[in-house]
């Protein structure tokens, strides 16, 4: 009977989750990577130049992590096939906003700032998401 239950639990949470999907509230990356989406108001602005060097410096705790990076800069995009319109929609960022968003895993936003991030946060809030100590046990670190 328990077993029943749980499947049946486990059977309606999936096809609440494929709904989302398929009305695009959860990404489908969900899961596999946790993006980082940095937008700005043009390439030049100082906030996002801040932002990729901080990015740049971290590569490899962002591997470590599975974080990928989205850049919106104007109307340009690197890292994502999305147009940057779609992407400022989804995230609610009007194109004259700079603005740092992390997903996590779950499709859900983890964190928003109006200035650049530091690997400092990003990896603490990172690190204390229970997915990620999951995959740190897995990985014995």
């Amino acid at each position: 009977m328990v077993l029943f239950k749980r499947s049946t639990l486990a059977m309606a949470w999936l096809a609440a989750v494929m709904s989302l999907m398929s009305i695009g509230s959860v990404p489908a990356v969900a899961g596999s990577t946790r993006p980082l989406y940095v937008f700005a108001p043009t390439s030049g602005d100082e906030r996002l130049a801040r932002q990729q060097a901080i990015n740049a410096a971290a590569s490899a705790g962002y591997r470590e992590r599975d974080m990928t990076v989205t850049v919106v800069a104007g109307s340009g995009v690197s890292g994502s096939s999305r147009s940057a319109s779609a992407l400022r929609a989804r995230f609610g960022v009007s194109s004259g906003q700079f603005r740092v968003i992390l997903v996590g895993k779950d499709g859900g936003v983890k964190l928003s700032s109006a200035s650049p991030v530091s690997t400092g946060t990003l990896f603490s809030l990172i690190d204390a998401m229970p997915m990620r100590r999951d995959e740190m046990r897995s990985r014995g670190r």
